[in-house]
């Protein structure tokens, strides 16, 4: 059983560069790349529908989780409560605004913006072709970016070290943002911005006849790496999305291997200075990353101990490690099989899939010293590791993003 056509005609596949026509794909199934096994289309009963449902009962969360107590603790005797909105405020009074500010974009703003457009795009409103255009194009910018989910981790993570300072509480609003985390995953999954780039234009630019089973730089094509058209090489921009769009960004590389460096030179700074400071009756001491592994072991905590060294610790390395790896392949490596490049490919996956997740430790440190204020008695404040850290994080990121996976699978040299 088929429905109308949420796909193209021909894709051009974003990881390998491979030519694929795509026939008749049935509900609830995708098509994959017969070369890299990577997803091109799939096809969903009334997807608009259902995406615009969760999109909205997940604004409706967000809003109700922001403005009410989140979470709470009894310390001492004395309680203190806080909400989702309460964080980034008491960073930024604590003079952290860079931690402050990366809170609200990464898990309220960006989030939001994408839930109102999937809102917006799946429904009955009339928009303009460039209308649609221009919020698909905020769309895939910031899709990237949110993170609700791993904040939600990082508040689970965090109630193990809380509950050795008092007697932690949860109210109706954690609930509620927990189906916000539900309802964007679901709205994520299900919307597929193909299908409203396709409303706008058809993906194919192509001049000529194009060839399945071959690359789409044998054919004079490239893929525009923001909507997924087929366009000729000689355009300067796609035609659909109006985006700058090049045959390869092999020079990137460049930069993905300066922002891997600025990544291992801040990662230093990031593990020797400490992340939070613990005042028990004036008396002040620093933890580092390492420090809150080890009291997490001791305390008998393995699995969060475990959680917490792999994100913080083994993540960002390993990232390293790979990006190195993976442009070392594109670059220097002249004999590829077709086995080299699929466990490429899979490295780029894991890191891509993974890399964001070293936030965890930022959104611990921003909980626990939002909770634990009691001037009397103790407090817990963020330390300037907490910075560094967060900023190897973003950097690894962005140098995931300039990578162009494609050249693991060029067997000569580029050029634009």
């Amino acid at each position: 059983m088929t429905i109308d056509k949420q796909y193209n005609e021909y894709e051009l596949c974003p990881n390998c560069d491979l030519v694929v026509e795509l026939s008749d794909i049935l509900l609830k199934h995708k098509a994959v790349c017969p070369r890299c096994n990577t997803t091109l289309a799939k096809n969903n009963a009334d997807m608009k529908l259902k995406a615009m449902i969760y999109a909205i009962c997940a604004l409706i969360m967000v809003i109700a989780a922001s403005h009410f107590i989140f979470i709470d603790i009894r310390l001492v005797g004395n309680f203190n409560g806080v909400s989702v909105i309460d964080i980034p405020q008491t960073l930024y009074d604590d003079n952290y605004s860079y931690i402050s500010a990366l809170f609200v974009v990464f898990v309220l703003l960006f989030p939001v913006i994408n839930l109102s457009i999937i809102a917006l795009l799946c429904s009955k409103i009339e928009l303009s072709k460039y209308r649609k255009r221009d919020l698909l194009v905020v769309y895939e910018r910031f899709q990237h970016w949110c993170m609700p989910e791993i904040f939600l981790t990082g508040v689970l993570v965090s109630f193990v070290k809380l509950m050795s300072y008092g007697n932690i509480g949860v109210t109706s609003s954690f609930w509620a943002f927990c189906l916000f985390a539900f309802f964007y995953i679901k709205a994520l999954v299900i919307f597929s911005p193909d299908a409203i780039w396709n409303e706008i234009k058809t993906n194919n630019f192509a001049k000529g006849e194009i060839k399945t089973g071959k690359t789409a730089i044998s054919q004079k094509l490239k893929l525009c790496s923001c909507c997924q058209a087929i366009v000729p090489v000689d355009y300067a921009k796609c035609p659909r999305c109006k985006q700058k769009s090049q045959i390869r960004n092999r020079n990137k590389i460049q930069w993905t291997i300066a922002l891997l460096t600025t990544s291992l030179l801040i990662y230093i700074p990031a593990n020797l200075y400490g992340i939070m400071i613990t005042v028990v009756f004036g008396s002040p001491s620093t933890s580092t990353i390492m420090d809150g592994v080890i009291y997490m072991w001791q305390a008998g905590d393995v699995p969060v101990a475990l959680i917490i060294f792999t994100a913080s610790v083994v993540i960002p390395i390993l990232k390293i490690i790979s990006l190195s790896w993976l442009c070392y392949f594109a670059l220097a490596v002249k004999r590829k099989n077709k086995q080299s490049c699929l466990r490429m490919k899979k490295l780029y996956s894991a890191v891509e899939f993974i890399g964001k997740w070293s936030m965890i430790d930022i959104f611990v440190v921003s909980v626990v010293c939002s909770l634990v204020r009691n001037q009397q008695m103790m407090g817990v404040y963020p330390d300037i590791g907490v910075v560094f850290f967060a900023t190897v994080v973003i950097v690894t990121m962005i140098a995931s993003q300039k990578f162009d996976p494609r050249l693991i699978w060029d067997r000569r040299p580029i050029r634009n």
